[in-house]
């Protein structure tokens, strides 16, 4: 049996035995088997492609797959509804922003509406309105400072302190106008000289940078020796200061309210501000009125009250030049005026001026009308009070008594408009007291002030497009 099958394995193996071939079959082959090659090698590539592509598309469907099953059905619409939430919400922000701005440019232009007839109604008010009597105001203004100036004269004696002389009341109110009634201040200006032994002396500042003219009140102790026996025993303030100290008591000036030799404003306002605050219930106004100090540093602010009206004085401390209505006074000059620093003032000559014209006025003149107008229209926008007043004053100063009559207050009100027109060309609108030297005489002036050069009020408005407007 194992010999059959040896030999059947055998001849398979002589039948299956390879046989030669030529070299053309051998070619023919070889090209076949080359062509077979590069056609399995596409197919290969083919295969490839179409593997990555299955693997891409299964990727795809295992990701929707899985998003499916991890987002449950009422998630997805939670989630599109808070999509729509937010959609929502920023339109209503973006609608109600653009109704802001709308209704703000609405509010402007009501806000200029209502101004525009406020100002009418102002203008109407005033035309009709006749110009309050400040007279009884002012007569009771002034009882009051005297009473102080009175009062604190006796609690100064014997010291070496300023002396307080006779109070002198300036300003609008004083001139028998207002802008507005609701804010009218009573201004009043206290002259200040010397006590025994002291000399005030008066300094130009020339600093060009500082507006208007500007003084210091320099302190010296007087010499009150005899010409022939100066700096000998008798005593004297220059040559024995600390010997007239001792014995009296008494700081000089230049000890209390001076800072180096030079007379300080606030210490001047402080030392006013304690002595009326202590002194205030020696005065019989005080039965009636209750009485508050407002904090200034130039100023002394005085508050009165009580349950009918209140009114408000401000009080000024000055020193005269050479018996003149001219005076340097405690008032500010700017944001940063030196304590030292105590500038010119003509307010009291310019009062005198207008208080003057109401006298040679007819009963119903009508300037004080005009110019309480003006003031009231102009002021606090493009125009200081002072830039009025002083186009009113040239017209009053230039025009008769007779055409200053009421029904010429439309042609009066013009030109004043016209003086204040013409700096905006270039014209100057020259200070009316300084450099005048065709003044009242009753007005006393200064030799300096009348030689002065006048400055413009309007310096630098021609450029100032507010005021063009």
């Amino acid at each position: 049996m194992d010999f059959c099958v040896l030999w059947f394995l055998l001849l398979l193996r002589v039948v299956q035995y390879p046989q030669p071939v030529g070299d053309v079959l051998d070619e023919v082959t070889h090209r076949q088997m080359e062509l077979r090659a590069k056609f399995q090698e596409e197919e290969r590539i083919r295969l490839e492609r179409e593997v990555e592509q299955l693997a891409l598309m299964q990727s795809g469907a295992s990701w929707r797959d899985l998003l499916r099953s991890a987002l449950q059905p009422w998630q997805v619409w939670a989630f599109a509804g808070l999509l729509v939430l937010l959609l929502a919400v920023w339109f209503m922000r973006r609608t109600r922003s653009h109704g802001a701005e709308i209704s703000c440019k609405e509010e402007k232009e009501k806000e200029k509406e209502v101004e525009n007839e406020t100002c009418v109604y102002d203008v109407r008010w005033l035309l009709e309105k006749p110009v309050e009597d400040l007279q009884t105001s002012c007569n009771r203004t002034m009882a009051l400072i005297d009473n102080f100036t009175t009062v604190l004269g006796r609690a100064l004696s014997g010291t070496f302190y300023p002396v307080l002389q006779q109070a002198i009341g300036f300003g609008s109110a004083f001139e028998g106008w207002a802008a507005r009634e609701e804010e009218v201040v009573y201004w009043v200006l206290i002259p200040l000289t010397p006590p025994l032994g002291h000399i005030f002396h008066l300094e130009r500042d020339t600093d060009q940078q500082k507006p208007g003219r500007n003084f210091c009140v320099c302190v010296e102790l007087e010499c009150s020796c005899p010409r022939d026996y100066q700096g000998t025993n008798m005593l004297c303030f220059q040559h024995h200061p600390d010997v007239i100290r001792w014995r009296t008591r008494q700081p000089n000036l230049l000890d209390t309210l001076c800072t180096g030799s030079y007379l300080d404003v606030e210490k001047t306002v402080q030392w006013f501000c304690a002595l009326v605050e202590a002194n205030w219930r020696l005065l019989p106004q005080s039965r009636s009125w209750r009485l508050e100090l407002l904090p200034s540093k130039r100023s002394c602010n005085l508050s009165l009250s009580n349950s009918q009206e209140s009114f408000q004085v401000k009080v000024l401390f000055g020193v005269q030049q050479h018996a003149s209505d001219i005076f340097i006074s405690s008032q500010h000059r700017g944001a940063h005026t030196p304590s030292t620093t105590w500038p010119e003032t003509y307010s009291v000559a310019e009062t005198k001026f207008f208080r003057h014209m109401a006298r040679q006025a007819p009963q119903d003149d009508s300037h004080l009308k005009c110019l309480q107008l003006l003031a009231r229209l102009l002021a606090r926008k493009v125009l200081s009070i002072h830039s009025i007043k002083t186009s009113v004053t040239r017209l009053l100063n230039t025009v008769p008594a007779l055409q200053r009559h009421r029904r010429h207050f439309l042609l009066q009100l013009s030109d004043a408009l016209e003086q204040l027109r013409l700096p905006l060309e270039g014209k100057p609108l020259e200070h009316f007291t300084v450099g005048n030297q065709r003044f009242l005489e009753e007005i006393r002036f200064s030799p300096d002030v009348q030689r002065a050069r006048p400055p413009n009020l309007f310096h630098g408005l021609p450029q100032d497009l507010a005021v063009h407007s």
